[in-house]
């Protein structure tokens, strides 16, 4: 592991642990230690506003798409 790691932020080992190399296998292993040993500087934490609108999309459960065909293809 490397030493350089150790005085990043969790925000930035956030973005770093979806590389796919040394550095990436590093961010991920100090995010483990920290979860470890119960370190959190806060930078990774995402705020939600309690007052903001919940949208939910409208359901498409059990609907048919209308289909285009092609000329001379019959619809069964």
């Amino acid at each position: 592991m490397t030493t350089i790691l150790l005085g990043t932020t969790d925000k930035q080992l956030q973005m770093l642990r979806d590389r796919q190399d040394v550095m990436g296998k590093n961010a991920r292993t100090e995010i483990r230690r920290r979860k470890m040993v119960g370190y959190c500087d806060g930078t990774a934490i995402e705020t939600i506003d309690p007052k903001a609108e919940i949208v939910e999309p409208e359901s498409t459960l059990g609907t048919v798409p209308e289909r285009e065909y092609a000329d001379g293809v019959r619809r069964l």
